[in-house]
Parts: C-alpha cells; structure tokens; sequence
C-alpha cells in the first residue's frame, strides 16, 4: 500500500459509506462547493482538504482500482463502497508504523499555504544573495505577484540586508528547533541561495528515500506546522508573520459566500439577497451553510428556532448518519436547508 493509498483509504473511512469515492476526489482537489466543504467538516477530513489540487480523475480512479485490486475495498451497486476488514487491518497497521501528518489542516490554509512558501522562498533567495553580494541570480519563481510583493517587503524593512537575513534565520532556527512534526529537511531541502540550488520534490522524496506523494504530504505537514506557530505565536516570529498576514483568512470563505455574508450582517433576508445578487435561493443558502461551517460565532437562529435545531441534532445522533433524508423523514415542517444548517452548526 502507497501513502496516498493508505490517506485515501482513511478518508473513505471517515465518511462512513455515507458518500461517493468521488467526494474524496473532490476533497482532495480542493472543490469549493458547499457539499465538498461541508463534507471536509462533518466527517472530519479538513485536514487533506485541497492537498493534491492538481489530481486527476483517471491517477484517482487507478488508487481506488488498486486498493479493490488488493481486497482493501470492495465497490457495492452504485456509488457505494465498503472497506473490508483486510483493509481496515492493513489501514491501522500502516499508521501505526508510519507517522500520520497530524499537522495536516487543508481547509484551514488552502493556497494561503502555496503563497506563503513561494514568498519565503524568493525572499531566502533574494537574501542570500544579496549578503553574498551577488545580483546576477534568476528567481526561482516568474510569478511577478510574488516577485512585487518580495521587492516591497524588502524595501519596506528598516534593517539592513544582513540583519533581516539573520533575523529570518533565527525565526525559522527557532521553529525548527522546537520539536516538529518531520525533519526539518523536508523543507530546507527545497530552498535556493547563493550557490545553492533547492531540490524539486522528487529529489527531495529521493534523498529522504520517501515516495514522491508522502514526500508531499510530510512536506504540507511541516508547512502548515510552521503556520501554526507562526500564527500563534506571531510576536515571536514577526517577519514570518508578516509573510502570511495579508493573505491569511481566519474564516476561510469563497469570495461570493463573503459577499453574502457581509449582507447578511446588515439584516438581509434569504430573499432580499438573491434579488440582490441575482442568485438562487438555494445557491445563498449554501453561503449560509459554509458561513456557519467556518465561524463558530455565526448565529442560525434567523434561520432554524433552537428547539427544531435540538430535534435534528437528536435524530442525526440516534440513527448515527450525517445523510439528510433519513433526517428528514422523522421531521415535518423542517426544510433540508435547515437540517444541513443545524449539522453544520454543530459539526
């Protein structure tokens, strides 16, 4: 069993036979749906949300043949599919030898991640040279977003070249320094300086003997790591701080589902809304489900009275499904929306 196979495996698990393979596939690409996202928090899986976005269809279908091939999985009428208990075993047995990336949180970084690591590596470049007193370097990246936003930092800093070279050293010293998740080489590894060309990621999974997708995932691993503590201890990592903050969004919503909740903070109705966007109802009502999914201070009470939301919660906890018609069918007078409302609420 491969890495990939193995998280695809524990995904399929987490979602309990209750939805499709293919909405593994979606989580992984990182589809911003209401359904893809509400999936990623209902059954716990934000962490490979938006992990490998550029997957395909027919690299997917050949991971899930595989592990059919091996009796790891067995595909029922439909859609449906059932983890066999050869699986299961195997599943536990590869996590228990090899570290699961517990760091791993997709939903909560998705690209933000990708910008941060692109900056931090043009300005160790930019850096390197620079105190090396050599300016006839190409840039690893041609992005000349990430190229102005490295210039103006740059010429932004009151320091010197040398003292923010250092300061940057020290900041990233100390974070890997502070008992990570992977070796701090899994990073250090990808990164360009003066003289020093960093690896790709097959290189890096070569000189590490890891598979090219493990490689990846324990190299998100440590990425969203770092965020972690640079996010939280940002006094203590200011100018790795200062990388992330301008992209970095604390409630991580598409920009439509931003917009309709900027209006729904100035009282706007359902309705009033969908006239207003020339949207349809249902299209804000899924905004409403993702506003709720990703802002635990997100009031439903508009929408859903507490004693209904009680009753759903109850229902969904006795039958032990996260699926909506069986939901649906134990309660009149309760809409689908308000069902899909009460469980985002509550995860």
């Amino acid at each position: 069993m491969t890495f990939l196979e193995a998280l695809l495996l524990w995904t399929l698990k987490q979602l309990k036979s209750e939805r499709t393979v293919y909405a593994v596939f979606h989580l992984f690409k990182g589809k911003k749906s209401s359904q893809t996202i509400q999936d990623a928090y209902l059954y716990q899986v934000e962490s490979v949300f938006y992990t490998l976005p550029n997957l395909t269809r027919s690299s997917f279908d050949e991971n899930i043949q595989s592990l059919i091939s091996q009796s790891f999985l067995q595909m029922k009428e439909g859609p449906n599919y059932h983890i066999t208990e050869s699986g299961e075993y195997r599943l536990h047995d590869y996590f228990t030898k090899k570290s699961f990336p517990a760091f791993l949180n997709g939903m909560k970084y998705q690209e933000h991640a990708f910008v941060f690591w692109d900056r931090l590596g043009i300005l160790i470049q930019a850096l390197s040279n620079l105190v090396n007193n050599n300016r006839q370097y190409y840039p690893i990246s041609r992005d000349s977003k990430i190229l102005y936003w490295v210039k103006q930092f740059m010429m932004s800093q009151k320091m010197s070249k040398h003292q923010l070279a250092a300061a940057l050293y020290d900041e990233l010293y100390s974070i890997f320094l502070d008992d990570p998740p992977e070796r701090p080489e899994i990073i250090v590894f990808r990164l360009t300086g003066y003289k020093q060309i960093g690896k790709t990621v097959e290189q890096s999974a070569g000189k590490l003997s890891l598979e090219t997708t493990e490689y990846w995932y324990r190299f998100l691993n440590l990425l969203h790591y770092v965020l972690d503590e640079v996010l939280e201890k940002r006094y203590k990592y200011p100018l790795l701080f200062s990388i992330i903050q301008d992209v970095y969004q604390p409630f991580p919503m598409t920009k439509s589902t931003m917009e309709t909740y900027q209006l729904l903070l100035n009282n706007y109705t359902i309705a009033d809304i969908s006239k207003m966007r020339n949207l349809k109802e249902n299209t804000i009502q899924d905004h409403i489900i993702e506003i709720a999914l990703n802002n635990p201070n997100f009031c439903i009470q508009p929408f859903i009275d507490s004693n209904t939301e009680e009753k759903i919660l109850q229902i969904a906890k006795e039958i032990g499904k996260q699926k909506l018609k069986p939901i649906k069918e134990k309660l009149e007078n309760v809409s689908y929306f308000q069902i899909r409302l009460a469980l985002a609420k509550n995860r």
